[in-house]
């Protein structure tokens, strides 16, 4: 039977303190009613799910990979996840760094080093916030001391085989982005009911054209919103299928470094 490993990634875009209220009563037609409601009446953040992820994946036990930012957007650092890291490292799961920049080698490093500070562990893995990467960029964030990155994406509008399997691009190991939820979402307007019968397709896809990695990024923000309650029943099929393997990012570099696939 061919095999196919799946990585599961998350992005924590927004800081713990979440987006303002005015933010998300703009795109109220996302959330549900009960949640607009606690949001006005209990400062409810709805962008903050990580512990929902936790359990959703220790259900099935299966782990994946949390890409934090150093800094956020409201000023506020990483440090205020400094307890969320550490239950997460503590149970399994992967931290990886959400640069805001490459820019700069100085810039990736220091981005490197606040995340590594706060989750006192040394960070491998790097996704680049928007997707902002280009192919030059990779000799940098090598330099930095980082051995991969799940930055590219080659179509926003449908499933495609180049955002399959993974590329060494100035000896970083790179996992091409295959599947998003925003882009499924907006570009590809996959309605939630239909989710999982375009995940079975894409592993389909995948399997029946000898890929052998398959990387999914569901954001942390998503969770609570219409499309991103889909993501339950997500892990629930890709547990259900023998031809499938759930991991973390750095779980599949080992397996590339140790020759397997």
């Amino acid at each position: 039977m061919k095999k196919l490993f799946v990585i599961l990634t998350h992005d924590v875009d927004w800081s713990k303190k979440g987006p303002e209220i005015k933010h998300i009563l703009a795109r109220r037609n996302r959330f549900t009613e009960d949640i607009i409601k606690k949001v006005i009446h209990n400062n409810y953040n709805p962008y903050y799910n990580i512990p929902e992820i936790m359990d959703i994946e220790e259900k099935h036990g299966v782990r994946s990979t949390f890409f934090f930012r150093p800094q956020y957007d409201d000023g506020l650092s990483i440090s205020a996840y400094k307890d969320d890291i550490k239950t997460l490292i503590k149970g399994g799961w992967e931290i990886a760094a959400h640069l805001n920049s490459v820019k700069t080698l100085e810039e990736i490093k220091s981005e490197k080093e606040t995340v590594e500070n706060i989750a006192r562990i040394s960070i491998k893995g790097c996704r680049v916030h928007y997707l902002r990467v280009n192919i030059n960029d990779y000799e940098k964030i090598c330099k930095a001391g980082f051995i991969y990155d799940s930055s590219l994406k080659n179509s926003k509008t449908q499933i495609v085989i180049d955002d399959m399997n993974y590329k060494i691009i100035h000896n970083v190991i790179v996992f091409p982005i295959t599947i998003m939820d925003a882009y499924l979402f907006t570009y590809m307007k996959v309605t939630e009911d239909k989710i999982v019968n375009v995940i079975e397709r894409t592993i389909d896809l995948a399997i029946n054209n000898n890929m052998k990695v398959v990387t999914i990024l569901w954001h942390v923000a998503s969770l609570k919103m219409r499309g991103g309650h889909a993501y339950p029943k997500i892990i629930e099929y890709l547990s259900s299928r023998d031809d499938v393997t759930l991991a973390r990012a750095i779980d599949i570099v080992r397996i590339i470094k140790e020759g397997i696939i």
